[in-house]
């Protein structure tokens, strides 16, 4: 059993349950084909560097898993026929793994999330007034803020 990752690039203007569907339906072929789906993760929308047909963003996915090639040749199969997603590569990250260490590993990530929520301490409860008048834009000359995507490095892309 070897360990894979596949980094795809799905359309940007899919919806939030569309996106989750989408990686539904990927895992649900890696672990139908007797792989094991160590992880996935939302990357987020990114500008990408060239346009891919006639698209200048992206929704970035990676998938972390392990199985033999078997599983590789049936998600590239559905990758290439989907046409919510631009573009897709696979890289094979390790020659060998255990099976064991790999729940471990597994096991661990759920644990670590689980503490990371547990230690989130709840939002406090402000009265709507309130947060409306430090809140609103242009209270005391501030120009309203708008979020900033920033690339793999935290810079500010421009």
């Amino acid at each position: 059993m070897r360990r894979y990752e596949t980094i795809l690039i799905a359309h940007v203007d899919l919806s939030e349950d569309e996106l989750s569907a989408l990686i539904t339906r990927y895992g649900g072929i890696v672990t139908g084909q007797k792989g094991i789906l160590v992880k996935v993760e939302r990357w987020g929308k990114r500008r990408l560097a060239y346009m891919i047909g006639k698209q200048a963003r992206g929704f970035y996915i990676l998938i972390d898993y392990a199985g033999i090639s078997d599983v590789v040749n049936e998600l590239e199969r559905n990758l290439k026929i989907d046409d919510k997603i631009l573009k897709f590569m696979t890289i094979q990250k390790a020659e060998r793994v255990d099976r064991e260490a790999l729940e471990k590993e597994i096991a661990d990530a759920l644990q670590k999330d689980e503490k990371k929520e547990a230690s989130v301490p709840a939002p406090e409860a402000t009265p709507a007034i309130a947060v409306a008048e430090t809140d609103a834009p242009g209270a005391a000359g501030e120009k309203p803020s708008t979020p900033e995507e920033t690339d793999a490095k935290g810079e500010k892309e421009s």
